[in-house]
């Protein structure tokens, strides 16, 4: 659930909506019987192998876009209780429960002094803290469609969290002591053990939620934009793993969606092939076939449970995604000769569209995207 949250999961809410049902049903299901929403389920038994607790966020999302089949009061219930308790030891150590629950209530995020020891990761406390908050809004929404009220300004206010892990005076991520004193000595280009298999630099991306806030927070647009681009230009991303996956989209929320449909292009062609090794990292349970899918497609859900999902160049003439009821959702490229990967004019349904996103409604209803393509991208 770690990896599939982000992609594969979103992908089944709109071409496997039953099958997406289902899981959630089983999810539900596994909580009634075990007495905890499970966080990283394998084998048939709660686990603590990945950090986050992404389970809530699959179900969150799904719920958001219109999968509501299931028991969704008893859902929330078992939720809930990931995100506000902690059970008993014997239950924690058998993998029920967020880790680290208490000192990320306590401080609002997890210090480097509190290791978790009851887990396959047993450090991370930046990358739990940033995972944490961004559940945290999932939930947030959950708790909002329900009208559970408090609890979603609650959780809200909580999704703010990945503010308390970021350092405005180097511009990045960073591990903290409960006492507020950041780690010495800090390198965010190379791997620390406060964040989960990557660098701080790969992790500072990681905001979703809140991209507004993560640039405001970097000093303005602009620095934000010379720390995007030197994230990609000097070989920081890394797609082999799944934290940043989210990154190249994040330059059309920032206003620069050429720059989004430059390097996810170069990702396709650099990243994928159809020989042996043609998978970046490992398949991860689908994540990494199905950023393929999306981003080939032409649109990513770079935040799930929001709804929206950002527009890149599509790999083809024409993709038709079939809705169960009959309709359809279309994206039409137009002059998609060699090199013309920049997108010039969108239109929907024959009228011009000026966002760099599609809803969730929009597909299912069976829109009709039109891409007018062009060799270099609109002058501003």
């Amino acid at each position: 659930m770690w990896d599939t949250y982000r992609a594969l999961h979103p992908l089944m809410t709109i071409l496997e909506p039953k099958r997406t049902l289902d899981m959630v049903k089983s999810l539900v299901l596994k909580a009634q019987q075990g007495g905890w929403m499970p966080i990283f389920p394998a084998w048939g038994s709660y686990t603590a192998a990945m950090i986050g607790d992404h389970v809530s966020t699959m179900i969150s999302d799904a719920y958001m876009k219109g999968i509501t089949g299931f028991d969704a009061e008893t859902a929330y219930k078992y939720m809930r209780q990931n995100a506000f308790d902690s059970p008993p030891e014997k239950d924690y150590k058998d993998g029920k429960g967020r880790r680290a629950l208490k000192s990320y209530l306590q401080y609002g995020y997890i210090p480097l002094e509190d290791s978790v020891w009851d887990a396959f990761h047993r450090y991370e406390q930046v990358s739990r803290t940033i995972e944490y908050a961004f559940d945290d809004y999932a939930l947030s929404e959950f708790a909002k469609a329900l009208g559970k009220n408090d609890d979603y300004n609650i959780l809200l206010k909580r999704s703010e969290n990945w503010e308390n892990v970021f350092d405005s005076k180097t511009g990045f991520v960073r591990g903290r002591y409960a006492d507020g004193r950041w780690i010495e000595p800090f390198d965010p280009y190379k791997n620390a053990r406060f964040v989960c298999e990557g660098t701080p630099f790969q992790w500072t991306w990681y905001v979703p939620q809140d991209i507004p806030g993560l640039i405001k927070a970097m000093g303005g647009n602009d620095l934000f934009m010379a720390r995007l681009n030197e994230f990609f230009e000097k070989g920081h991303y890394w797609h082999g793993n799944e934290p940043d996956h989210q990154a190249a989209y994040i330059f059309a929320m920032a206003g620069h969606p050429e720059k989004t449909q430059e390097w996810v292009n170069k990702i396709i062609n650099e990243e994928y092939s159809t020989g042996p090794g043609g998978l970046s990292g490992n398949e991860d349970a689908g994540q990494m076939s199905a950023w393929l899918v999306f981003s080939m497609m032409g649109f990513y859900p770079l935040c799930p449970a929001s709804n929206q999902y950002v527009f890149t160049t599509p790999a083809f003439n024409e993709v038709k995604i079939f809705m169960p009821d009959g309709k359809y959702f279309l994206i039409t490229s137009i002059n998609r000769e060699s090199g013309n990967k920049y997108i010039r004019v969108i239109t929907k349904n024959g009228a011009l569209f000026n966002n760099w996103f599609v809803t969730h409604e929009e597909i299912i209803k069976g829109s009709r995207f039109t891409f007018q393509l062009a060799s270099k991208p609109p002058i501003k």
